[in-house]
């Protein structure tokens, strides 16, 4: 199971790539079989083709992200709060929950996003 320092460093990594739209990047963190909510309870990806057919749609459209909150880290699980900057929008949270593998890939990424939780 990764370190809580390796958890940290690999969600640092995933804010970077998602604001630079490094589809190449953010697919090098997820696990062959990993899954993605997105929005929660909304639509599910599964695996790193989906992942990535969402990915490319995701950049396409112009925004940045930067992190909003501290990382908690329990276990193999993380969360953090990234706030989202979209151009004509005011800015907004989105809370981000990891699960990894014991090999520090991102089997579990769960988006709850909420353009009212303005920053």
């Amino acid at each position: 199971m990764p370190t809580r320092d390796e958890i940290c460093s690999l969600i640092d990594s995933y804010v970077t790539f998602l604001g630079s739209h490094d589809v190449d990047g953010l697919m090098s963190l997820f696990a062959d079989d990993a899954v993605q909510h997105e929005p929660l309870g909304v639509r599910t990806y599964t695996g790193l083709d989906e992942i990535r057919a969402f990915d490319i749609e995701n950049a396409k459209v112009a925004f940045t992200v930067s992190r909003h909150s501290p990382i908690v880290v329990s276990g193999r699980y993380a969360a953090t709060q990234l706030r989202v900057q979209r151009e004509g929008m005011p800015d907004f949270l989105a809370s981000d929950l990891f699960e990894f593998g014991d090999d520090g890939k991102i089997v579990s990424l769960s988006v709850v996003l909420d353009p009212r939780a303005q920053v």
